[in-house]
């Protein structure tokens, strides 16, 4: 029975893909574009997808085909792909040759046809994008209209659509493309952010400018790709480009304002969230929660190694010592050696100590001239002293 159900599918297949090619018959020098939606939905593919549909409007094809094989992706990353195809200024279909499955269902179900593969599935559109969803095989896809027929591949479709003997121009991504959907995935751009915020940190933490190249070159291949992909455009980059700006003004120019470092923070955060585009704000703080974390860890694990912070320290008075200047020498020798005051001690004073003069000092107490002493503490180059109630003969016996 089976067969036999399948064959009717086939001919109703044929029927209305007849129809649909029908319109395109004059213009059979015309391609037909083809874009893979394989793997996740998301940004990237949103990417892709854009620029098929412009190089369709380009060479003027005849059919924009989106070949179908996902099991979903972000939901965020749908209304710009969905809409798109929805309001495409040519005629589309989704030939589904395997799953069509959450996210991938809505994009497929967008296309103005939709034919399967006999054993594809796809999910209906009430919980395309839910964990439950009904999942349909092509039998019953066809029965709840979902489909409008079934054909064993690609070109049987085409052929059935009258578009069989159209030049076929596969949409493939690019290397940089590929580049930028990786980075652009939330938990890289994540770890990609957190890399360039652990270098600024790191950078006021030790001044070196090694840490400072690493976070701004990261920084910088993460606004490329944004850019790269059309997720971001110019403006944002400048304003990226200033927020850096004012925080390095506050680590190397002018430490201690505090002012240009935490608008230049500031503004370096909302360029970052705003990269993301507005349909993708949630990604976005998601990717700026997972950096900072990493960037706090990291920054914890490298004050273990520079526990000193060269940006605070510029912030602070430190004495310059020129060439001529010579450090006043420690005179621990003299520790518990004797001596007579030779000038009142209140608290500071001359005194004679083995035959030298020295600078000395008591513990507060006054000491009349001619008293005999003792040296009692020794810091550097401060001698503190004691009286003696006895004869400096005696000491020195």
């Amino acid at each position: 029975m089976w067969s036999l159900r399948l064959r009717i599918t086939l001919a109703a297949t044929l029927v209305a893909l007849a129809a649909f090619g029908a319109a395109r018959a004059s213009g059979s020098t015309a391609p037909v574009v083809v874009v893979p939606i394989t793997g996740s939905i998301d940004r990237g593919m949103e990417h892709l997808v854009f620029r098929a549909l412009a190089l369709a409007r380009t060479d003027r094809a005849q059919a924009l085909v989106l070949d179908v094989d996902s099991s979903g992706g972000l939901d965020d990353a749908l209304a710009p792909i969905r809409n798109a195809i929805r309001t495409a200024p040519l005629p589309t279909m989704a030939y589904v040759s395997g799953r069509a499955l959450s996210a991938a269902a809505v994009v497929a179900l967008a296309a103005r046809r939709v034919v399967l593969a006999p054993d594809a599935t796809i999910a209906t559109p009430a919980a395309a994008s839910s964990t439950g969803a009904l999942v349909l095989d092509s039998a019953e896809a066809l029965q709840a209209h979902l489909a409008s027929g079934v054909a064993p591949t690609l070109h049987a479709a085409l052929v059935a659509a009258g578009l069989g003997d159209a030049p076929i121009v596969q949409v493939r991504m690019t290397l940089a493309e590929r580049i930028a959907r990786f980075v652009s995935e939330p938990l890289v751009a994540g770890l990609l952010i957190g890399l360039g915020l652990l270098g600024l940190l790191v950078e006021m933490q030790t001044m070196h400018g090694v840490a400072g190249f690493v976070g701004i070159a990261a920084l910088a291949l993460y606004f490329s790709v944004q850019l790269y992909s059309g997720f971001a455009d110019w403006a944002i980059v400048l304003i990226a480009a200033v927020g850096i700006l004012g925080i390095l003004w506050e680590l190397h120019v002018v430490p201690g304002h505090t002012l240009p470092g935490a608008l230049g923070a500031l503004v370096l955060l909302g360029a970052l969230l705003f990269s993301f585009g507005t349909p993708y704000l949630v990604a976005g703080v998601e990717a700026l929660a997972t950096a900072i974390v990493l960037a706090t860890v990291g920054f914890s694990m490298a004050l273990r190694a520079y526990p000193e912070n060269a940006w605070s320290s510029r912030l602070a008075l430190a004495a310059v010592q020129g060439p001529e200047f010579v450090t006043a020498p420690n005179r621990f020798d003299l520790m518990g050696k004797g001596g007579m005051a030779v000038t009142y001690l209140r608290p500071a004073g001359h005194a004679l100590i083995d035959g030298e003069r020295i600078d000395v000092l008591t513990e507060g107490e006054f000491i009349a001239a001619g008293t005999p002493i003792r040296v009692v503490r020794v810091e550097g180059s401060r001698i503190f002293v004691e009286p003696l109630p006895f004869p400096l003969e005696r000491i020195t016996s």
